[in-house]
């Protein structure tokens, strides 16, 4: 008996309605002892905890949420009882325990209610996108404002906008339903937006031999000519064709255009803005792919039901990637039990580590398999100088630290300590959490951050013998913030030239003064020794 994936015996019809719910295939008995180990080991989630939404609120609403806020989402939307509830005002509630371990928040620190409060108006306070006309979009949010936080009985009780009510209650046709187990694992917020995107257009692991581009297809041969280095590993497979842009519209809210809104130059100048569409925060193919589908491919690929693969394609005429072809294929039975043996094994990852153990099981890790490990969601909750520490772990730092310079040490200091204020600042957590990402995609792709860190290195030696005036701190932090999500793979080649110049003379010197932290900040960033060299310096430091 199908118990976590149950497709009802109705066609899905041209028009895409008809029912899907999907997720891991499991036996009566297997789901039984999933529950009860569960609930000895206090999961915030359960197995036949199950998200239900419309196709039209996953196909045709666009926005972006920070993870933690989407996590939050999944499980208040986890709550509804479909047959039952229908009173569009209802709380639904859900444990500080639950929080935390949804966020990795440890809940005995002092600062846990703060941030709660902080984190629950962010989603009160947020809104998505739904088109009611070809060039009309309607602002919704998807809480109402009036969440209650009981501090005595450590809980938090939340309603939905009646707004949305239609599209994630009382559903009988057009709807996905999903594991919610999968998405509470997942870090990166695309992960979790393209898996559901993916279930919506699909109807489970069955063939209703559909031709219309509706739905995902098996991949026929074709296809697989398409591309031959993966015709064998992509037998077996079904396949759905995007536009690029298209796929990157899902994931992003809509532009200010496409909203009905003039755009103002503080709009354009406003570039960080998680609010700007993947469309221009990722023009290129190179720079969607590495911070974004290669993210996805990996979590959906080790915590979920699915494997997923891409392609893109160009159109003929066309220099660019216009499309991409997205492939998956529901796993077996014997690959779901490594799925279940990950889940089970990281549900407790939110425990809190010292760093200082943490750095040194990263250390003999790397040395022993090359590999460094990502950075942990809990580093955006540390202080900025342990946050500090974290960044140079991965950057190994201590390994070549010696072989710099003065100058070049402090400069480096500096550039991971604004990395390190921009993943720990509580003010611009959506911006956070972009880095977060982007530097683990840095990681992966690259065994570490040293190549980027020194790509910093040689990047900043230009900048700052050519900067006659003296600029703010925000001003390098901002510069530091785009050479991670923006510009990371100009700086990573920059940084894999300067590992292959061991030996050589430092490039350049600088005024280090332009690195102080503005009033109010850190005054230990700079190295007295470094002060006072660049005072004996001050009069070469830009002699080029």
């Amino acid at each position: 008996m199908r118990a976590n994936r149950m497709m009802k015996d109705q066609k899905v019809n041209s028009a895409g309605t008809g029912a899907a719910i999907t997720g891991e295939v499991m036996t009566d008995e297997e789901v039984k002892a999933k529950k009860e180990q569960e609930k000895k080991t206090g999961s915030p989630f359960a197995v036949g905890s199950y998200i239900t939404k419309s196709n039209d609120l996953i196909q045709k609403t666009k926005y972006s949420l920070p993870r933690n806020e989407q996590k939050i989402l999944f499980m208040l939307l986890s709550k509804i009882d479909q047959k039952n509830d229908t009173d569009a005002s209802k709380y639904y509630t859900i444990t500080f325990s639950d929080f935390s371990k949804l966020t990795g928040v440890n809940a005995e620190k002092p600062a846990y209610v703060a941030y709660l409060q902080h984190t629950i108006e962010n989603l009160e306070n947020r809104t998505f996108w739904v088109p009611i006309a070809p060039t009309k979009y309607k602002s919704m949010s998807w809480v109402r404002k009036g969440s209650i936080i009981d501090t005595e009985g450590k809980t938090i009780s939340m309603r939905f906008n009646e707004d949305i009510w239609k599209d994630i209650a009382q559903l009988t046709s057009n709807y996905t339903s999903y594991s919610i187990e999968y998405l509470l694992m997942m870090q990166s917020t695309y992960s979790m937006r393209v898996y559901e995107i993916i279930l919506s257009y699909d109807n489970g692991n069955r063939d209703y031999e559909y031709a219309n581009g509706l739905v995902f297809e098996p991949v026929t041969d074709e296809v697989l000519g398409m591309f031959p280095a993966k015709r064998s590993q992509l037998r077996g497979y079904k396949y759905k064709k995007f536009g690029i842009d298209d796929f990157k519209n899902l994931l992003s809210v809509p532009t200010k255009e496409e909203r009905g809104m003039n755009r103002k130059k503080s709009d354009v100048d406003n570039k960080y803005d998680r609010e700007k569409p993947l469309t221009e925060k990722y023009p290129n193919f190179s720079d969607f792919e590495r911070n974004v589908l290669k993210l996805v491919k990996n979590e959906i690929n080790e915590m979920t039901d699915l494997w997923f693969d891409y392609e893109p394609v160009r159109t003929k005429g066309v220099r660019k990637y216009t499309h991409l072809y997205i492939f998956i294929k529901y796993k077996s039975r014997k690959e779901m039990e490594k799925v279940r043996a990950f889940l089970s094994a990281n549900q407790r990852s939110d425990q809190e580590v010292a760093r200082k153990q943490k750095a040194k099981k990263q250390a003999v890790l790397a040395a022993e398999t090359g590999e460094v490990s990502p950075l942990p969601p809990a580093v955006m909750r540390m202080t900025f100088r342990k946050a500090r520490g974290e960044i140079e772990d991965r950057a190994g730092y201590a390994g070549y630290k010696k072989e710099l310079t003065v100058e070049e040490r402090n400069v480096l200091a500096n550039v991971f300590t604004y990395a390190a204020k921009i993943l720990t600042n509580q003010n611009k957590q959506d911006q956070a959490e972009e880095t977060l990402e982007a530097l683990n995609g840095i990681i992966q792709n690259n065994h570490g951050l040293k190549s980027w860190a020194l790509g910093e290195l040689e990047k900043f030696s230009v900048m700052l013998r050519q900067d006659v005036e003296k600029k703010s701190a925000q001003y390098y932090r901002t510069v530091v913030y785009s050479d991670i999500v923006e510009n990371s793979a100009t700086i990573i080649e920059s940084g894999k030239r300067r590992m292959g110049q061991d030996g050589k003379e430092p490039m350049f010197r600088l005024d280090e003064t332009t690195f102080e932290e503005y009033p109010g900040g850190a005054a230990d960033e700079v190295a007295p020794l470094f002060l006072t060299l660049l005072q004996q310096q001050r009069t070469d430091s830009f002699a080029c």
